[in-house]
């Protein structure tokens, strides 16, 4: 077997298209491996959009629905390099996309013929294809499309094994490919560091946004505290990045050790921060010796607890790892943990000595981890940042593609505008407050559905509408600013409405919010874009609340007991 491709030789993403059942999901996957790249589905991509699975999005929303944001992914998916992208059956239709991946992707169909797919779907049955339960109708489907796929600059046979077809493309890759010339070199655009600090009562800590800072960071936790240097990471992230900077760290001169955490939603408990805490001790930690969380937002939230609970508190270093994290957790101090009552109930208020976001390490970040930090980025620019806001509406192809100057200025709007928030309220007894826009919903779905169902920031996506659908019922919202609310995250292939959740258990994580005042819940809602305000809404309407997220289909709900 021959070995990998040079990690330095970057090429076009490829695109494998076949109709239903030709193995593209099994095929690609063994090829991401055997080169090394990121494999991604686009189904499975649309489906995250949308918050459901492919069967309702047809029929909440249509198939034109689907289509466009199968397009609008579609061009998300190819536009970095060194991919395995499987399309839907039907992502080659237009001819705009045909064209797209001409010009930016590695296009390869899998040729299977119609017999030996219905052998197939017969095999692992027809249920789990619903368009398959009609085989006539499935071959009439089949001929209209040969002619669409017969655009596809490289044909592979598909009707053998999956471990031979994905040679066959790995061939198409290495010969074809950078014999036609399609390897690339991918030199970001330059991006100039900016730095700022955040003050709070007296005390101040820089916050540097950039690109491919990494060098630098040695030298910046050098001059917090003393003594050895705790590297704090998941399982995730400690193999894309650790070494990297446990390596730079250690140009501080200072003992570094590493712990690794559990990587998700779901671990995000006591249980881990207590073990990391343990360990510390047992290393014997020293007061001013500084924790660095490499990580995203559950991460930073367990490394920042990590640090406030050791010796009643040592230094913490956020170097964030992800958008959602970049622009939102990693400032403020607001460190914790979930619940089985709810999320981030157990936590405490821990600032961190520095903030290093260096956008180089977004490149490994996956495109629905990056959409869901998207989610943040609307709500400051609903809250008030109208800029962002208009960056957001008209160029959102380019927020999807990561256009390396946008998503600078993005982060750095947002980084400003939560520092701003903070240094007014740093302990969340008024303004801070409103920076949970669209988190009660929010939080709510994700306790209801279970961790990981949804990111967090989809869940705030479906969130933000929920508060502009109960604001207008209200009378506080202008009806107009919901439908824009769900353009621009439709937009950004963000959901803006949720899957069906029971009622019962739904109504119980509304009312266990942790933004709970007295008999009532303070809300964030909208005057206007750019015009947030608190407002307490007594339990009592707890029935109406859940009515109207229930009838303007932010959250579909199923039975009747609250």
């Amino acid at each position: 077997m021959r070995p990998p491709m040079a990690a330095s030789v970057s090429i076009r993403p490829i695109a494998i298209s076949g109709f239903m059942g030709a193995g593209k999901t099994t095929v690609g996957e063994r090829l991401a491996r055997k080169l090394g790249y990121t494999f991604v589905d686009l189904d499975r991509e649309i489906e995250a959009a949308f918050a459901c699975s492919v069967d309702a999005i047809f029929e909440r929303f249509g198939e034109p629905a689907f289509r466009a944001m199968e397009e609008r992914l579609l061009r998300q998916a190819v536009a970095r390099a060194n991919r395995v992208v499987a399309l839907g059956g039907g992502a080659v239709c237009s001819p705009e996309a045909r064209q797209h991946l001409r010009d930016r992707a590695v296009w390869v169909h899998l040729d299977v013929p119609f017999e030996e797919l219905a052998r197939r779907v017969q095999r692992d049955g027809a249920k789990a294809r619903p368009l398959w339960s009609d085989v006539e109708v499935a071959r009439r489907l089949f001929v209209r499309r040969q002619e669409v796929y017969e655009g596809a600059p490289w044909t592979v046979d598909g009707s053998a094994d999956p471990v031979s077809v994905a040679a066959a493309l790995e061939e198409v890759t290495r010969e074809q490919v950078l014999g036609a010339g399609l390897a690339q070199s991918l030199v970001p655009q330059q991006v100039e560091p900016t730095r700022f600090d955040v003050d709070i009562e007296g005390e101040s800590y820089p916050v540097v946004v950039g690109r491919d800072l990494l060098s630098e960071l040695a030298a910046e936790v050098a001059s917090i505290g003393v003594g050895p240097i705790a590297l704090l990471t998941d399982w995730n992230v400690g193999v894309l990045h650790g070494d990297a900077v446990e390596e730079t760290l250690r140009a501080t001169k200072r003992d570094v050790v590493r712990f690794t955490l559990p990587a998700g939603e779901a671990h995000k408990e006591m249980v881990p921060v207590l073990e990391a805490v343990d360990q510390l001790l047992n290393y014997g930690w020293q007061r001013q010796a500084p924790v660095v969380a490499l990580g995203g937002g559950v991460l930073g939230d367990m490394g920042g607890l990590v640090a406030s609970l050791t010796l009643r508190g040592v230094p913490v270093v956020q170097v964030p790892t992800t958008l959602m994290a970049m622009v939102d957790s990693g400032i403020g101090g607001k460190v914790g943990v979930n619940h089985r009552a709810g999320k981030n109930l157990i936590g405490t208020f821990h600032q961190p000595s520095l903030v290093w976001s260096d956008l180089a390490f977004l490149d490994t970040l996956d495109d629905r981890a990056y959409r869901s930090g998207l989610a943040e980025v609307v709500k400051v620019g609903l809250l008030g940042d109208l800029r962002l806001l208009e960056l957001l509406e008209t160029r959102a192809t380019d927020v999807l593609d990561r256009d390396p100057q946008l998503l600078n200025e993005l982060v750095l709007r947002s980084c400003r505008f939560k520092a701003s928030v903070v240094e007014q309220d740093a302990l969340e007894s008024s303004s801070r407050r409103l920076l949970n826009l669209g988190h009660t919903v929010g939080h709510a779905l994700e306790s209801t559905l279970g961790y990981g169902h949804l990111l967090h920031g989809e869940a705030v996506a479906i969130g933000l509408v929920a508060a502009a659908e109960l604001g207008a019922a209200l009378g506080v919202t202008p009806e107009s600013l919901s439908g824009r609310i769900r353009l621009i995250l439709e937009s950004l292939g963000l959901p803006n409405s949720g899957p069906p959740v029971a009622r019962g258990p739904f109504g119980r994580a509304l009312s266990g919010d942790k933004k709970l005042v007295g008999w009532g819940i303070q809300w964030v809602l909208l005057e206007d874009a750019g015009q947030p305000r608190l407002q307490e809404l007594p339990l009592d309407d707890l029935e109406r609340w859940l009515t109207i997220l229930d009838g303007s289909g932010v959250v579909p709900l199923r039975g009747d007991v609250v």
